[in-house]
């Protein structure tokens, strides 16, 4: 059973070029336009991996750069070139030494060039040329970041960015920029690992986007959980209020009420039904997988939200950086 099937959302909710590589380029940069500045740079910093990205500098007194001290300073000194390619294995040397040109000739401080493509790894071509001033990062890390920047509780976002953001990701999938070879969603799980090995199901806010996967895992405690359930139903707008449902709804929210204080009665969410632990449809890993991602030294989750990967990887792997292939700007 596939997580998500494609949206009946018109792909050109954002833009209207009628090439699709422009289409969906327009279409990030609209919503980029759209979000308030900070959680455009967190965006941005996400694909540049670059926690300390700014586009704009805001200074109060500054005291270095002439004689006397103003109340306030804002600064913008930035060329940041984006180019999307939407065929895997489709990245053109000859076009990205154009680019690089351009920022050689830019006046800019800061001078970045960043390649979104929906390769699984960094295509061979950017490694080769080696320049310091270029990052390449992916859709799927694009619906990832967009994920977290939803999820993240520290971060007021009006429903016009949130509607906006999911539309992204619903057009993510729909042009299918997304890795198909990716059956395996694994989400964070500090409530949702106890809640599946009781209700053998996970809940969580309605209209969240899942690419199309297969099946489901827990990270929690610095490591993926051993289980990996397959994803039987899926049930959008759900509200907690048991006279409204049937079967197997009724009798799981009846659940939640009384055990998990944290439901709130007539609260809307998207209810996703697994294969119990003992099932035979459950994958069992050898062992978990330990979390050894690490970012300017310090250890970072593998996920705050949603992240994917293949049930083969994930059978495979010991560690975390076994599943994870970005390359960006240190």
């Amino acid at each position: 059973m596939h997580l998500a099937k494609k949206s009946a959302m018109p792909i050109n909710i954002f833009s209207t070029y009628s090439t699709p590589e422009n289409r969906v380029t327009a279409s990030i940069l609209a919503v980029l336009k759209s979000l308030a500045l900070q959680r455009t740079e967190r965006l941005l910093g996400a694909l540049l991996e670059r926690s300390d990205f700014e586009l704009v500098r805001f200074e109060n007194q500054p005291a270095k750069g002439g004689e006397g001290v103003p109340d306030a300073m804002i600064l913008s000194s930035i060329r940041l070139l984006v180019e999307t390619k939407i065929k895997r294995n489709d990245v053109d040397l000859d076009q990205l030494k154009r680019h690089l040109k351009r920022l050689d000739e830019a006046d800019e401080a800061a001078k970045l060039l960043l390649v979104i493509t929906p390769d699984e790894q960094c295509p061979r071509l950017i490694d080769e040329l080696n320049d310091l001033r270029l990052a390449w990062t992916s859709f799927a890390a694009l619906d990832q970041a967009i994920g977290d920047l939803i999820l993240d509780v520290q971060e007021v976002i009006s429903e016009r960015e949130e509607f906006l953001l999911r539309e992204l990701q619903a057009m993510l999938v729909n042009e299918e920029l997304v890795s198909t070879a990716n059956d395996v969603v694994v989400v964070a799980a500090r409530d949702a690992l106890p809640e599946y090995l009781r209700y053998h199901a996970y809940v969580c806010q309605p209209d969240r986007a899942f690419q199309q996967v297969q099946r489901m895992a827990f990270y929690t405690q610095g490591q993926i959980d051993t289980h990996v359930p397959r994803i039987l139903t899926v049930h959008d707008h759900v509200e907690l209020t048991a006279e409204q449902h049937d079967g197997e709804l009724n009798a799981l929210i009846q659940r939640l009420l009384v055990e998990t204080p944290r439901r709130v009665r007539g609260q809307a969410n998207k209810v996703i039904f697994l294969s119990a632990p003992d099932s035979p449809d459950t994958i069992a890993l050898a062992n978990p997988v330990l979390n050894d991602l690490k970012k300017n030294g310090r250890t970072i989750a593998f996920t705050q939200s949603q992240r994917y990967t293949s049930l083969e990887r994930l059978r495979l792997a010991k560690k975390t950086s076994e599943l994870v292939a970005v390359k960006g700007i240190d």
